[in-house]
């Protein structure tokens, strides 16, 4: 009993200082990245009230706490090894960031339209999330999970599986979003510049489906079809994607409803597409790792 409790104080402690870390890391590059932000321009009830710094800490905290969350849940009932877990969840939580980060929204930028100026910038701002979030899971996963998870078997897909996986993911994302923009339901620059936007939402269906495929190993082990798409679609990309997006919300009045309107349709689709994808596309073997 005794070892049980250090070794949890020793878990705690690890995520905590790791967590902490991450973040310091994150505001750092973005504090660095050139841009013509002015923070006036921050008008939330959360920023008149703590300030913008204790707002962005909070955000990387919150962000980087559900990586680690999820991570250490889910990665602990896996039989991958530690390091794969880690690299898996990390390069997933990575690539939605760095891509996450292109979404053209004009007006959340220091920027009057989109081009080379906003993608630049938007990379930089990308990256400077993308690397503490990979290192984060590879380390937090290496120093807190169980040595148990050592080499066995895991369900795999094969690669026309996850050609068909990414294929449906990004169609079904690509005619949510088109539905939204066009309808209004979903806020974008679609009017102003819809090749940008559209190609954007194609790119982005793909990085989704690829996530889908990257996680599906962790997950696939003794689950129903309904949970893994939940764990997986639900509680993993879903939340993540949500606090993500919430930046903006937290510094700008009056768009969090919409953030959460946009999120809630993409993770909606992603949920139902995960359940046909599980039921009628993919009928994979066991292979050894």
């Amino acid at each position: 009993m005794k070892e049980r409790i250090i070794s949890v104080k020793r878990v705690i402690v690890i995520n905590a200082l790791a967590i902490i870390v991450a973040a310091l890391i994150a505001i750092f590059f973005h504090a660095i990245v050139p841009a013509d932000v002015n923070l006036e321009d921050f008008d939330s009830i959360f920023v008149k009230l703590f300030g913008f710094p204790v707002v962005a800490v909070f955000y990387f905290v919150l962000l980087f706490l559900h990586c680690v969350i999820v991570m250490r849940y889910f990665g602990k009932r896996s039989s991958i090894t530690k390091l794969q877990i880690g690299f898996r969840f990390g390069t997933v939580f990575a690539v939605l960031y760095l891509v996450g980060m292109q979404e053209v929204v004009v007006e959340a930028s220091p920027f009057n339209e989109w081009g080379l100026a906003f993608v630049n910038y938007q990379f930089l701002m990308g990256i400077s999330d993308a690397i503490p979030a990979l290192l984060l899971c590879i380390v937090t996963a290496y120093f807190t999970l169980s040595k148990k998870n050592t080499s066995s078997s895991w369900q795999l897909l094969n690669l026309i599986e996850k050609i068909k996986v990414v294929a449906l993911i990004t169609i079904t994302f690509l005619i949510a979003r088109t539905v939204g923009y066009e309808t209004g339901v979903i806020g974008s620059n679609i009017a102003t510049f819809p090749i940008p936007t559209y190609l954007w939402t194609i790119v982005f269906g793909v990085v989704l489906g690829w996530c889908y495929t990257v996680l599906y190993p962790i997950f696939s082990s003794g689950q129903n079809k309904f949970l893994l798409s939940y764990k997986l679609v639900v509680l993993t990309i879903g939340i993540n994607w949500i606090i993500f997006n919430s930046f903006i919300g937290l510094i700008f009045s009056g768009v969090m409803l919409q953030l959460l309107v946009r999120c809630g349709i993409d993770i909606a689709v992603l949920f139902i597409t995960s359940i046909i994808i599980q039921k009628y596309f993919l009928k994979s073997d066991i292979h050894a790792s």
